[in-house]
């Protein structure tokens, strides 16, 4: 059966690269064109169809699918082949100036370990019967390979006799068997005056037996580098091959790694190092690869070209800023791999661990109040199973997220995206507007929502904002080469702009915007049902969401809490840590008639949230949960005064129609939740109220 060999491999990535383009994407039949226009079928290299045939090629091409089964295809520039092919151009030079001479070119050449770009072999022509020591793919690059014009056969070294020299070789049988990796020199034809034998001299040489290793290293992916100049092969036709169009301007981190995985090379320190840092159920992996895509997109990297930082989504012990890796280039690449994991938080593996970390590992980063909703604390679980923001950042090159959410801000209708003490002192201004455009992307996509063009030239979704004069805001993308398949083009109404022109020219209708109630219970408390309140959860390691003004009064009769819920508290924004939060939960739980008295305040100011709600539907807010895909509602906790919402709690409709309570929200995280399903709210939770 037909194989692909590394000849075959080096004449497709010449040919492709050469007629498509590199980094650019093409239709599967354009490629299908390109090979049927160059005698090549896929069944001649062992495959069924064209798309079989560039999934057997990762080393230079990645395959896009889209919806409705359009595939394009995309020439990956490939450094390595990019110098088998120059080098055979010199080569070839070389020869042409070496035929003329009376040296022995086979001889000079024989320590090449480059393979040479060999046309692959019709299935359907005659195979001429090899000669013993001649191996199939020897005929097939003597036949591909150019005629050059009759030399003299190779002389054979003898120390004792000295045959005649030959009669001159036929043209396909002379240098050509010198540039093929096996070469072999026939025995040389008897004299005619003479009886005594010939001298017979085999020369036998497999280069892919040294290539092996090399060629393995070549099929992983490479980082995106900009093409080297290339003199092409000589073909048998003497009109050279079209020059390749030339390549976008690749973006900052085009010349990056993609895949952190396959293209960087871990030492075993720095991966002990993280397994020590991160919780017991984190997959260090995913990790490194999710979040180093998605600084990539959104520009969270610093550095130089060959050293670059970017940080994970996880925190240091005291909540200070996220842990931090850097990668830097080598020299010489280690396991094929051109990158290596330098430093973890500035430690490079050698040394011992200077931050301890307790049996919980370092937390995870805020990845926002939707986060809240949930009745187990994502932060120690390790990396959550869904997150709206990574989600958006992998489907889409966002870019600097301040610019992106200006711009999203100013042409929407106007309204206040930041969260209390955002923009003094900060350099976020638009939290609440990022947790509504990423979770209305997730819930997008969920309901099938965001529109890709019948030819994949745009995508785009609604984001349910309004201009101010009533119109629908639509994000639009376009294709990105590499591993992050869109880039975010910007925001426009239909019609109006460049990109409104092009949404309405693309697409013959435009997104519907993502939809979440459903059914009555959904915005309503229903009358008759059970409440119940998770305490082991509230007064756990969530206490520290509760109104201070409520524990100070709650904890005033336990000197050990009170001095641990003083000590804990932040300097900067007045919340406790992780580590207050954890202690006090066990004075609090160490303390029986505390804890109950705790637990039925917390009981009596939810029931009587709950009776005011059945009386007025308008105090229950509904707000999604992108975690489990279901609603939740938020009621308003007054827990210090009567008159006055402190803070809000997430009931869950369970599937016996009862309500459970287990997570209490700040009210302007509350609104930010609730935010994503309406723009009005009740008083208790108006903007001009929590933020």
């Amino acid at each position: 059966m037909p194989k692909i060999t590394p000849g075959n491999r080096l004449y497709l990535y010449r040919l492709l690269s050469s007629t498509l383009g590199t980094n650019r994407q093409a239709l599967l039949s354009h490629v299908e064109e390109v090979l049927e226009e160059d005698g090549i079928a896929p069944q001649d290299l062992g495959q069924n169809d064209v798309q079989s045939l560039m999934e057997a090629l990762p080393e230079f091409v990645r395959l896009t699918v889209f919806k409705k089964g359009r595939v394009y295809a995309t020439v990956m520039p490939n450094e390595e082949y990019d110098g088998y092919l120059e080098r055979a151009g010199q080569s070839s030079s070389d020869n042409t100036a070496e035929k003329g001479g009376k040296g022995k070119p086979w001889k000079r050449r024989k320590g090449s370990h480059d393979p040479k770009p060999t046309k692959p072999r019709h299935v359907e022509q005659s195979t001429p019967v090899p000669s013993p020591v001649v191996e199939a793919e020897t005929v097939a690059e003597q036949e591909s390979a150019p005629e050059p014009a009759p030399t003299p056969a190779a002389e054979p070294e003898v120390e004792a006799e000295v045959a005649p020299e030959p009669e001159p070789a036929p043209a396909d049988e002379s240098s050509d068997k010198a540039n093929t990796p096996q070469v072999e020199a026939e025995e040389a034809e008897k004299p005619e005056t003479t009886a005594n034998p010939g001298i017979s001299l085999t020369i036998t040489y497999d280069p892919y037996a040294d290539m092996e290793a090399d060629l393995a290293a070549a099929a992983q992916p490479q980082p995106n580098a900009p093409t080297p100049a290339v003199s092409p092969a000589p073909e048998p036709a003497a009109t050279p091959a079209p020059a390749p169009a030339p390549a976008p301007q690749p973006l900052a981190h085009q010349n990056l790694p993609e895949l952190f995985s396959a293209e960087v090379h871990c030492k075993d320190e720095l991966l002990r190092l993280l397994y020590q840092k991160l919780p017991i159920d984190a997959d260090v992996t995913r990790t490194l690869d999710e979040d180093w895509r998605v600084a990539r997109s959104t520009g969270a990297l610093s550095g130089t070209r060959s050293r670059v930082t970017f940080p994970l989504r996880y925190l240091h012990e005291d909540g200070s800023g996220p842990v931090e890796v850097t990668i830097r280039r080598t020299s010489r690449p280690s396991s094929g791999k051109q990158w290596s994991l330098a430093l973890v938080d500035g430690d490079d593996g050698t040394g011992a661990v200077h931050e301890q970390v307790g049996l919980e590992g370092l937390p995870a980063a805020d990845e926002g109040a939707w986060s809240d909703l949930a009745g187990t604390p994502l932060q120690n679980a390790g990396a959550p199973t869904v997150s709206p923001l990574r989600e958006f950042a992998q489907f889409a090159v966002i870019g600097s997220w301040e610019r992106v959410l200006g711009t999203l801000a100013t042409m929407a209708a106007p309204e206040r995206w930041n969260f209390p003490g955002e923009g003094v002192g900060s350099p976020s201004r638009y939290g609440i507007l990022r947790e509504y455009l990423t979770v209305t992307f997730h819930r997008a996509v969920e309901q099938g929502r965001v529109t890709i063009s019948a030819d994949g030239t745009l995508a785009a979704f609604n984001t349910g904002l309004l201009t101010p004069f009533g119109e629908d805001v639509y994000a639009i993308f376009s294709p990105n080469a590499g591993d992050i398949p869109w880039k975010l083009d910007g925001f426009a109404a239909a019609g109006s702009g460049e990109l409104g022109a092009r949404l309405v020219a693309t697409l013959p209708e435009l997104p519907e915007p993502a939809s979440y109630l459903k059914r009555v219970e959904d915005v309503a408390c229903q009358p008759g049902r059970m409440l119940i309140l998770d305490t082991e959860a509230l007064l756990g390691e969530k206490v520290g969401r509760l109104p201070r003004a409520f524990l100070a009064e709650q904890l005033a009769d336990n000197p050990e809490a009170s001095r641990l819920l003083r000590g804990g508290m932040n300097a900067g924004d007045g919340r406790l840590g992780r580590n207050a939060c954890r202690n006090l939960a066990r004075a609090i739980k160490a303390d029986p008639s505390l804890y109950r008295r705790m637990a039925r305040a917390l009981q009596d100011a939810t029931s009587l949230s709950l009776h005011l709600a059945r009386a007025s539907y308008r105090m229950v807010v509904p707000a999604y949960d992108p975690a489990t895909g279901t609603m939740r509602l938020l009621l308003p906790l007054c827990l210090v005064d009567d008159g006055v919402a402190d803070c809000a709690v997430s009931l869950e409709l369970m599937p016996s129609g009862a309500y459970r309570g287990a997570a209490v929200l700040s009210l302007s995280r509350a609104y930010a939740c609730a935010r994503v399903v309406s723009r009005d709210q009740p008083a208790w939770l108006s903007p001009e109220t929590v933020l």
